[in-house]
């Protein structure tokens, strides 16, 4: 019995003396990933007044530079491509809860039309975002709070933090259609060539019929954050190749409480009807970018906060 408590005390030895070698795989990480923004929020960089939350309909539609340009203030994009409201709301309350990170004096959130509080295959939490990043304690407790890993293997075992692509040993580069500006922003430049460039003139009748809990929770939490740090809140409702939904726009002020602005572009503009501004039927290109942006740095300067 003796001898095998001291086998079994030196195999925990050289099991979490292993283990920690797992350290540098996880805290080199973060340095082979090219969108640091998030990064960025966990460490308490990001200093603008003027930042924009969204999917990539946010990333690809909102040119932070032209905020900069035409009203001389500082603004950036944290919109991230495929996530949703849940991730938004996260993203926030990472950036809210590091001092290191200057409040913003203005948020805009980029909201999908009829997807943005219910089930969608290409809205999701952005886990792949979170692994390369878990070298820093607050993405691995949200981590656990999400279920996705055990609080007690978390705190013990370096190797139960990990995901396989901790082990991609790579280091990331931008593509085509992912290349992000100094500012944040991630316009395309080019267009799809399956996009059937058929403008939908009959607009879609938004209903609550399926809207997720969780999601209209997030939703509710990120305006709350806002109202609670006395942020101004614009809900932008970006340019699909088609009408804006009935019903949609007030819906989302109903789920704001009446707090936010929600803001419309001007659909009779006939460049949101062209479909050279378009990559396919839901993202501008960057000229449609570029015209999207310049009705929203002028609604912006018409009701920015004193």
């Amino acid at each position: 019995m003796k001898k095998f408590l001291i086998r079994l005390a030196i195999f925990c030895l050289v099991f979490f003396a292993l283990d920690k070698l797992f350290i540098f795989v996880r805290d080199a990480s973060p340095a082979l990933e090219v969108d640091k923004r998030l990064e960025y929020i966990v460490t308490g960089k990001i200093n603008a007044d003027v930042l924009v939350f969204g999917s990539s309909r946010g990333a690809r539609s909102v040119i932070a530079q032209q905020f900069i340009d035409s009203l001389g203030i500082s603004a950036y994009n944290l919109a991230f491509p495929g996530s949703d409201v849940t991730f938004h709301e996260f993203a926030l309350r990472m950036l809210l809860e590091n001092k290191g990170n200057k409040k913003p004096k203005t948020i805009i959130l980029v909201v999908d039309d009829g997807d943005e509080v219910k089930a969608s295959k290409s809205l999701k939490f952005r886990l792949d975002r979170m692994y390369p990043l878990v070298k820093y304690k607050p993405i691995r407790d949200e981590l656990v709070k999400r279920k996705e890993k055990k609080p007690i293997l978390n705190e013990l075992l370096v190797i139960h933090q990990l995901n396989k692509s901790n082990f991609l040993f790579k280091q990331r580069k931008f593509t085509k259609n992912d290349s992000i500006m100094p500012c944040g922003s991630m316009p395309i430049g080019h267009q799809k060539k399956t996009f059937d460039k058929i403008y939908g003139h009959e607009p879609y009748i938004y209903s609550k019929i399926g809207e997720m809990p969780q999601k209209t929770r997030a939703f509710r939490a990120f305006v709350k954050m806002c109202k609670d740090n006395k942020i101004q809140l614009i809900v932008a409702l970006p340019p699909n190749f088609r009408k804006i939904s009935t019903g949609f726009a007030e819906r989302m002020k109903e789920l704001t409480g009446g707090y936010a602005i929600v803001w419309k572009y001007d659909e009779s503009n006939p460049a949101f009807s062209n479909p050279v501004n378009f990559f396919d039927n839901a993202h501008l290109q960057t000229s449609g970018s570029i015209i999207y942006t310049d009705e929203l740095v002028k609604f912006y300067s018409k009701h920015k906060p004193h």
